[in-house]
């Protein structure tokens, strides 16, 4: 065995042992063989710049991916190529431009993918490469923007792949054509879609979850409660048997779950399911992650509709606290503060709030004039009497000696375990 088809063979074991780091680094090897015996003319060499390729791509390294996809179709270049080099060199562009469209690079794919699929018709227009051509142009046209045309290149690959039979690659077509009209947000089409997607699945499927979970989150956003409901407990049975319940696939959908019982006016059901994802996200991954500070968002929301301003208050300053130490966004969770004490007729504390938004990032930031409005925008649909004594303690923005015992109590909560 010579070394070129000894480190082939390594590459494959690596690969498929699914170590992808070692596979590159193989791969690598094996192109600087081919250089130093001047074998870069073979069709060996071609393959393995492909394979190579495929590597990166799942390492997620997509301009060496790219790179390399490029030069396995550039090495079957020529005119005397035999059917099934035209097939290669076809299946190496459309690879090449799938990656350009996840760089960003979507235009010049697009004109690829064209290329292909035109090249594929002529071969033969009901081959399965030539709906997988279609499929590509598809997503690459709605991507661009020309949604009419990802439909109608949808619609073709989705007749053929029928005539195929092949019921995985007609669920991911069906959902294609859900997506597009769900952006386009014409619900009724694109749940149609999802929804024949879902006849097609079968329960002991991988894709099965996904396909349940889709279609549950498109009757939310078509505000079909009733009919996501059940579908996010039937999507919560697989999850809990494939992952388990401490999962982060679990706990998104649980956290989807308890919102929509919300939505549903069940809030003391969905305050208890908000509790159970709050204590089992703790114990998982603690009390400073983002996942846990929107458990507490979402608990001090149903407090305020329960009419437990004191519980709501505690929750969200927890939630803001988190957000603060990790250097995310607070703006929601201190509009909600705000909204919150001005629904109590506490302007007072409302404007605490406010002062602690602009210590937190000044007065030229994009979410000062916001959060202004609410404040005054709310105050104005209180019943509070003593308007004018609410605008007029605005002036506090103004006088450095109000300010300072406020920064103050701000600082100390901060700085508080």
């Amino acid at each position: 065995m010579n070394k070129i088809n000894y480190l082939r063979k390594v590459w494959t074991e690596k690969y498929e042992a699914k170590d992808l780091a070692a596979a590159a680094k193989i791969g690598e090897v094996l192109l600087d063989e081919h250089w130093h015996n001047e074998n870069i003319h073979a069709k060996g060499y071609a393959n393995d710049l492909f394979n190579l390729a495929c590597v990166y791509d799942e390492l997620g390294d997509l301009e060496r991916a790219a790179e390399l996809y490029s030069d396995s179709a550039n090495r079957l270049v020529g005119e005397n190529l035999s059917g099934s080099e035209r097939l290669q060199y076809s299946m190496r562009i459309n690879s090449l431009a799938t990656t350009l469209i996840r760089l960003g690079v979507k235009e010049p794919a697009l004109f690829m993918l064209g290329s292909v699929a035109a090249g594929l018709h002529s071969e033969d227009k009901n081959n399965p490469l030539y709906a997988d051509a279609l499929y590509n142009l598809g997503n690459a046209s709605a991507e661009t923007g020309f949604k009419k045309e990802a439909i109608r290149y949808h619609l073709d690959a989705l007749k053929i792949r029928e005539n195929e039979g092949h019921i995985e690659d007609i669920i991911h077509s069906l959902h294609s054509l859900a997506f597009i009209y769900e952006a386009m947000d014409d619900y009724g089409e694109a749940i149609s879609y999802a929804e024949t997607a879902m006849s097609y699945a079968v329960t002991d499927d991988h894709g099965y979850a996904r396909a349940v979970n889709y279609l549950a989150s498109l009757y939310e956003g078509a505000l079909k409660y009733e009919k996501a409901f059940p579908l996010y407990d039937r999507v919560l049975e697989i999850a809990e048997k494939e992952v388990g319940r401490e999962h982060s696939a679990y706990l998104n959908v649980a956290l989807r779950r308890a919102n929509l019982l919300a939505l549903l006016d069940r809030h003391e059901e969905a305050l208890s399911a908000h509790e159970e994802i709050r204590v089992v996200f703790a114990r998982v991954s603690g009390k400073k992650h983002i996942f846990y500070a929107n458990c507490l968002r979402g608990m001090a929301m149903l407090h305020k509709t329960l009419n437990h301003p004191d519980e709501a208050e505690a929750l969200i300053l927890e939630a803001m606290k988190i957000r603060r130490n990790i250097f995310e966004d607070i703006t929601l969770d201190i509009t909600f503060l705000i909204r919150l004490h001005l629904q109590e007729s506490n302007p007072t504390k409302a404007l605490e709030a406010l002062i602690y938004a602009l210590m937190c990032s000044g007065s030229d930031s994009p979410s000062f004039p916001e959060l202004l409005n609410i404040l005054v925008e709310v105050f104005s649909k209180t019943e509070m009497p003593d308007t004018m004594g609410f605008l007029d303690s605005m002036e506090v923005l103004n006088d450095k000696e109000k300010l300072r015992p406020i920064i103050a109590k701000w600082t100390e909560w901060e700085e508080k375990e």
